[in-house]
């Protein structure tokens, strides 16, 4: 009973956190400096878990010839930024990692 009450706990809580928010913020206009501040938060929080994806793999700094994180990353990107295809991207993130990981 204890553990229902706190998953049902902590599923209000993170509902809450989400909505208030929203709601608060879908009646008052932002000025556009602020939407335009807004619109990079996405960009900067996906930059940062790709970075630490990419050079902390295993919670140690590694930035060496032979890390397939970082040179699978290069065609996964160019291909991200030419075909803007979530499912392409994902395909050659995987293919290019599975093939640096049996070459390195």
């Amino acid at each position: 009973m204890a553990m229902t009450l706190t998953i049902l706990g902590l599923a209000l809580a993170t509902f809450l956190l989400r909505y208030l928010p929203l709601a608060a913020l879908s009646r008052t206009t932002l000025p556009p400096w602020a939407e335009d501040w807004l619109r990079l938060v996405p960009v900067a929080v996906l930059a940062a878990s790709l970075a630490q994806a990419l050079l902390y793999p295993d919670d140690a700094l590694w930035i060496a010839w032979n890390n397939p994180y970082l040179f699978a990353a290069v065609p996964t990107f160019l291909v991200a930024r030419r075909t803007r295809s979530v499912l392409r991207t994902m395909l050659t993130g995987m293919a290019c990692y599975a093939l640096l990981t049996a070459v390195l």
